[in-house]
Parts: C-alpha cells; structure tokens; sequence
C-alpha cells in the first residue's frame, strides 16, 4: 500500500519587530509524517527547521499567514522525494525488521 504524508508545524520562530514589520517569521520548525494504511498503521516522521531571511518584496504580514503557506517554503528547501524515501524505507524496515534488539538479563 502507498504511504500518506502529512506536514506538522510545530513552532515558528519570530522577530518581534524587523524593518517596521511584525512577527517576521525566520525559523520554522517542523515535522513531516509517513503513515502505512494497512490494517496496523506502520508510521514514521522526520523533525527539522527551516531558517528563512526576510524578503520585503516578497514579505506576507503573519495574520495572512496559512499552513499551505508555510509548507510551500519548506518543500522548497527540500528535497520532498528523498525525504519520502527515507520514510518509506523506515516503515518498510519497522515491517521487515533486519536488526534485533535485547537488553541482556544479567544485568
């Protein structure tokens, strides 16, 4: 089954006041999620931030501000489809699992 992906944002970072602006947003922390749609959902995420510099040609004021918004700037400093891949590759591995984990007893 193919996965489905979903952006979390989970904090922006402002400056109060920039260049007679408010809430000029220069990081953007986010998650992005990789969820399997089998019958037990296999899930997996990836976390980062974003650093962004004010452009006041191309400055939105924070209140106009969407989540599509925001997301349109991360994809555009990333590479989606690698990103993509290593969570595929991570909920293939939680599936098919190769390494084995034990906490010895003696202890």
């Amino acid at each position: 089954m193919a996965n489905t992906y979903n952006w979390k944002i989970n904090q922006l970072d402002t400056k109060i006041k920039h260049e007679e602006k408010d809430n000029v947003i220069y990081n953007v922390h986010w998650t992005y999620i990789a969820t399997d749609d089998s019958e037990k959902p296999y899930i997996a995420s990836s976390y980062g931030t974003c650093g962004f510099v004010y452009d006041k040609d191309n400055f939105k004021e924070f209140a106009d501000i969407k989540k599509e918004d925001v997301v349109t700037w991360i994809e555009a400093t990333l590479d989606i489809d690698k990103l993509k891949q290593n969570l595929d590759n991570n909920i293939e591995l939680q599936k098919n699992p190769t390494d084995n984990h034990v906490v010895p007893e003696w202890e």
